[in-house]
């Protein structure tokens, strides 16, 4: 009965995909698109089934949210007000540290968030975890579709290659395709981005604006430091468009000023602490438990402790895992990523170099998808945990990066 529930589902969003303006005006075509779709519902059952295995499923957060929401479910059938309330209220004495990894508000709200979701879907979907993918990746297509309209425009020649990139990315398919917040952060983040870019170099629209806003706020609610993270390379992005011919000058500025003001304000103001929450939140992960543990030397809050740890911040967060870490099939695809990542830096240089200018778009999403690798690395001592971390920017970094490139396989040589 499952069975049919699922392909019932799968036809009725393929047609309601077939319908949408949004979707039939992307530039894919409906059955490239619906292609697509098909594969990410495919990768989110495969990475159910995954986290089905003995060894993965007692911890599994996926399946931890699924048996939560069955409860939430039928607390929405009889008393549908309180269960929307619930998500505003909490039983600690204060809402905590917005940081805090544990026992504070916004930590559990990043749970709460993807329970609710799934407990409105359960009630289209008879409980039915598997058809619940199906809705879910309806929900991550918005995003993917907003990103690659927004690298057709910067790109106009390389459809197969941003194709491949937002959507087809080994680790981001496989995480931002599963029943989890990943998939959440990157639909959210792409909507957020799409519409930045029609509202700063194309037109003012009020629409756009509310969906700026209501994106922001639902990443915020998920991962609050990736709004966090955007403030700066926004900033600099705006400062380019209003100052132009300028642009690498100036986000090298509100950068340094950024980090600056990063290690400066807890002296003035000490429970602005940022070191301290960065810190804090790599004890966190410290105390868990996970096969895939880096040990490396402890990060203090200090100025200089963060310079020496800056390589392996950075070894974390762009070369993790090493080709030597591959025990098994599953990491493989990762490591060929990474061999991706480094080629498409060193490609994009020299390109940078021949060219000698860069959009102030791009560079807003290079130094935003960078911020956020390196976060990753500061804060997370698990090779697996990173991997999932940083699934959802790659689009964002590895694309702008071969799109400025003018290898001839991609494409024939078009401005940027």
């Amino acid at each position: 009965m499952q069975i049919l529930v699922f392909i019932f589902y799968f036809l009725l969003f393929s047609f309601i995909i077939s319908r949408i303006p949004f979707f039939k005006k992307s530039g894919l075509g409906l059955w490239p698109l619906l292609i697509l779709f098909a594969i990410k519902i495919a990768a989110g059952v495969a990475y159910a089934k995954f986290y089905t295995l003995p060894k993965y499923y007692e911890g599994s957060d996926t399946w931890r949210f699924y048996r939560l929401s069955l409860d939430e479910t039928r607390w929405l059938r009889n008393n549908p007000v309180t269960f929307m309330k619930d998500l505003f209220i909490h039983g600690y004495g204060e809402t905590g540290n917005l940081f805090s990894g544990e026992n504070t508000y916004w930590n559990d709200l990043k749970s709460n968030v993807v329970v609710k979701i799934m407990a409105v879907m359960n009630i289209l979907t008879g409980n039915s975890y598997y058809t619940n993918i199906i809705l879910f990746n309806f929900l991550f297509l918005f995003g993917l579709v907003a990103l690659f309209k927004l690298f057709r425009h910067l790109f106009a020649s390389r459809k197969i290659v941003i194709i491949s990139l937002v959507f087809l990315l080994p680790s981001t398919l496989f995480w931002c395709s599963g029943i989890h917040k990943d998939g959440l952060i990157l639909s959210a983040t792409g909507i957020v981005i799409y519409c930045l870019y029609q509202l700063i170099e194309q037109s003012f629209q009020v629409k756009k604006l509310v969906l700026i806003l209501l994106g922001s706020l639902f990443v915020f609610s998920l991962r609050n430091y990736v709004v966090f993270a955007l403030v700066p390379s926004l900033i600099a992005w705006l400062l380019s468009v209003k100052y132009p011919g300028k642009s690498i000058a100036i986000f090298a500025g509100v950068y340094i000023t950024g980090i600056a003001i990063f290690f400066i304000v807890p002296i003035v103001i000490p429970s602005l602490n940022f070191p301290l929450f960065v810190t804090g939140k790599r004890e966190e992960f410290l105390l868990l438990e996970g096969g895939s543990e880096v040990k490396n030397r402890p990060l203090t809050t200090t100025f200089s402790s963060f310079i020496a740890f800056l390589p392996i911040a950075l070894d974390m967060a762009f070369l993790r895992p090493h080709l030597t870490e591959v025990k098994n099939v599953s990491y493989l695809p990762a490591a060929i990523e990474v061999i991706l990542l480094l080629i498409s830096i060193l490609v994009a240089i020299f390109n940078i170099k021949k060219t000698g200018k860069v959009r102030p778009v791009i560079l807003f999403l290079l130094t935003f998808s960078l911020s956020i690798m390196l976060l990753t690395g500061y804060t997370i001592p698990f090779t697996g945990a990173i991997l999932r971390y940083r699934s959802f920017v790659l689009p964002l970094l590895i694309t702008p990066l071969l799109g400025m490139t003018n290898i001839a396989i991609f494409s024939k040589k078009t401005s940027f």
